[in-house]
């Protein structure tokens, strides 16, 4: 009896299978591994004479196995429960670089939903250490390297001399706080990194000591536990720094509402996906300006057809949390805000730059913001047109270290832009943008 009913479910779970395969909804993305899963090309003589498609169809079948994503689950959680575990424990973890998703864009209200994209400073292919469930990258930057990016700060400073202050605001990486005394060497070398930023800069460029008032509130979490960007809290404490190097006063946290999103699994995850990092996962408390705000974004190049978007985006979850700021990435969006004081600042950066950008609705009337990454638009033609006050660098420090990027920020001065930047008459007020004519609505959350 015991051998047919051994029998019977044998049967049943080959049968079932396949019936499975089909019934099940497939998913087209892996959001805990930030990729495409993988689909079945159209059959045609060429991939079937090569194997191509034969290899697609293997593909497709392990992506898409019936309860994948719960079976990796539990043996991620077997394999942690294997072995003795030590405090510190410590993991060295070299990723396997995944073919990341492209950003794209969908309506308004889903945009911040999934903006996966290639990022030169956010595919980190070296090597990440785990301590007690939390990823650090293993490096510092460099200070032989920091004299290129000063040098390409100072030619802005330089070319804008008179016209538009020019800051630097880099913010150090995460292994600047590790938890552990023999890892103190990263607190150095970052903080040689971005003092040699410092050091090298010249005609008027302004340092904002990011680093300094970082250190100063290390007893605080500054960074998330399961991704490279630093927290809110992290990304204030570089705004504090701006604002000393600015002659600003700075808002305090207690006048701004505070906010809460739990279980956040970040880019840091999606490498390792390592259980004990999982158990870690991020609580991001952030921190809303009572200014209320519109905003439009561009694309790439010109200025033809902006679309609305938001400063913060409160939907924004999951693997996508970070993208409550600014609703991801685009190539150039504008802000306005409800500070009538003419002030206008532009910031240059890559997604580091978004947590920190919307302490500045408190400051300015416009405020612009260009990723390195994206835009094509020529950002002096930017600057002149608009009258900008302040520019600020305000990036993370792969950007800082890597030539491709450094060049990518100085290329923002060169290119063309396709479309020079369509000029406001007096007429039409301060909020709105003109040629074609778009109304952003009122980001009215950030009063609640």
């Amino acid at each position: 009896m015991v051998k047919k009913i051994n029998t019977i479910l044998f049967l049943m779970s080959i049968i079932s299978m396949p019936i499975l395969y089909f019934v099940l909804p497939k998913q087209t993305i892996s959001v805990d591994e930030k990729r495409k899963l993988a689909t079945i090309p159209q059959l045609n003589f060429d991939n079937y004479v090569k194997g191509d498609w034969a290899d697609s169809v293997d593909n497709f079948v392990d992506d898409h196995f019936p309860f994948r994503k719960q079976c990796i689950d539990i043996s991620a959680r077997i394999q942690s429960y294997k072995g003795i575990h030590l405090k510190h424990q410590e993991k060295i973890f070299i990723p396997v670089k995944h073919n990341d998703l492209e950003q794209h864009q969908a309506n308004e209200d889903s945009r911040a939903e999934m903006s996966y994209k290639n990022d030169f400073d956010e595919s980190y292919n070296g090597a990440l250490i785990i301590i007690d469930g939390c990823v650090y990258p293993m490096g510092g930057g460099s200070p032989a390297v920091s004299k290129s990016f000063s040098k390409m700060v100072n030619e802005y400073a330089r070319e804008l001399k008179g016209e538009t202050r020019v800051f630097s605001a880099v913010a150090p990486l995460s292994s600047a706080f590790m938890p552990v005394e023999k890892y103190k060497k990263y607190h150095s070398l970052n903080q040689r990194t971005l003092k040699a930023i410092g050091d090298n800069l010249a005609d008027g460029a302004i340092f904002c000591d990011v680093f300094d008032e970082l250190d100063r509130h290390k007893d605080q979490k500054l960074f998330f536990n399961t991704d490279h960007h630093w927290k809110p809290i992290g990304a204030y404490y570089a705004y504090v720094a701006f604002c000393k190097a600015a002659g600003k006063a700075p808002v305090p946290l207690d006048e701004m509402t505070k906010k809460v999103k739990y279980n956040f699994l970040g880019t840091l995850y999606q490498k390792t996906l390592d259980p004990t990092v999982r158990a870690n996962a991020d609580t991001m408390e952030y921190y809303v300006p009572k200014v209320a705000t519109t905003a439009v974004y561009f694309p790439a190049s010109g200025f033809n057809n902006p679309r609305k978007t938001k400063v913060f985006y409160q939907s924004s979850s999951g693997g996508n949390t970070y993208s409550t700021f600014l609703g991801g990435d685009v190539p150039l969006m504008k802000i306005n805000t409800t500070i009538k004081n003419g002030k206008k600042a532009i910031v240059v950066k890559n997604s580091m730059g978004n947590a920190f950008t919307p302490f500045l609705t408190s400051h300015y009337e416009e405020i612009w913001v260009v990723d390195l990454r994206y835009s094509k638009h020529n950002i002096l033609n930017i600057i002149r047109e608009n009258k900008i006050d302040d520019m600020i660098f305000a990036v993370g420090m792969y950007a800082a270290m890597s030539s491709t990027t450094i060049n990518m920020m100085r290329n923002l001065a060169k290119q063309d832009g396709s479309v020079m930047v369509p000029k406001r008459p007096a007429s039409v007020p301060a909020d709105t943008i003109t040629s074609p004519v778009i109304k952003p609505e009122i980001d009215t959350t950030i009063n609640n």
